[in-house]
């Protein structure tokens, strides 16, 4: 890797891992269309990559939130194992899409989704919808946890991300949840999910190639991911340390519009 590479991939870690310890996502949601984006398309090496970088994300964001005692641990200890087995699923299903440009393109489907999605909350909580109080009376139990561990482990299988992206809104409106609450849950489940995401990518990877045709190799996984780290551990300790005194409505906007613009360029309009 060339010095300009390595910089380039240590900033996006970063940035990925400011964004992920923010909203208690894994940062994949930008990490991925970023490396697409400077280093051309190869997905199944950035969902690798992306998944151990997830791993630093979760890390570092963590010790903030058990510091601050807002993780719902029997909502966690309920929810990890089913996210475990659904990312299983996820990666058969993203080993089975042979085409990158298909991958590509279901990625940008879905940062449109978030960003349509981060938009609604935001004019919710306009108009008098709080989103920092809890919605309700917590629901905790095997329902919810089924439902959001099935989902956020098949989408981290699938995209190689987190799955906190989708974990966090379904945690507000399924457990009534303050956002706080959920995004410190949300950062706690992600680390196992990922973890397991990471093993069954790296034991799967012969069975996929990049767009060129060349198999990926594991040490190029581990370069990328080594690089991506580092950044994303720091930039999530900052990101984490902002969700307890900080107002998201301009921070949930910012995400929005980047997650529109990035679409926009995996889709490879304008240029």
């Amino acid at each position: 890797m060339d010095p300009t590479t390595l910089i380039v991939a240590v900033a996006i870690g970063t940035l990925g891992g400011f964004f992920g310890g923010l909203f208690g996502i894994g940062g994949g949601i930008i990490i991925i269309p970023l490396l697409t984006l400077t280093q051309g398309s190869n997905p199944h090496l950035y969902q690798t990559a992306s998944l151990v970088a997830a791993v630093a994300v979760s890390l570092g964001s963590i010790p903030r939130h058990i510091r601050a005692g807002a993780i719902r641990w029997a909502f966690a200890w309920r929810t990890i194992p089913i996210s475990i087995a659904a990312v299983a699923l996820g990666v058969f299903i993203s080993n089975s899409i042979t085409s990158a440009s298909l991958l590509e393109r279901i990625f940008a489907a879905f940062l449109l989704y978030v960003a349509v999605a981060e938009l609604v909350r935001r004019r919710q909580s306009s108009q008098g919808h709080p989103q920092q109080e809890s919605t309700g009376l917590e629901r905790t139990g095997w329902k919810p946890a089924t439902l959001v561990g099935s989902l956020m482990g098949i989408l981290a299988g699938v995209l190689g991300i987190g799955g906190g992206v989708i974990a966090v809104p379904l945690m507000r409106v399924v457990n009534g949840f303050s956002l706080r609450v959920t995004i410190a849950t949300s950062a706690f489940m992600v680390l196992p999910t990922v973890i397991a995401g990471v093993i069954l990518k790296f034991a799967t990877l012969s069975q996929v190639h990049a767009p060129s045709g060349d198999p990926i190799a594991c040490a190029s996984a581990l370069q990328l991911a080594a690089a991506l780290a580092p950044g994303a551990f720091f930039g999530a300790r900052v990101g984490a340390s902002f969700v307890h005194t900080i107002n998201h409505k301009t921070l949930a906007l910012a995400f929005a519009l980047l997650c529109i613009a990035l679409s926009i360029r995996m889709l490879g309009i304008g240029g």
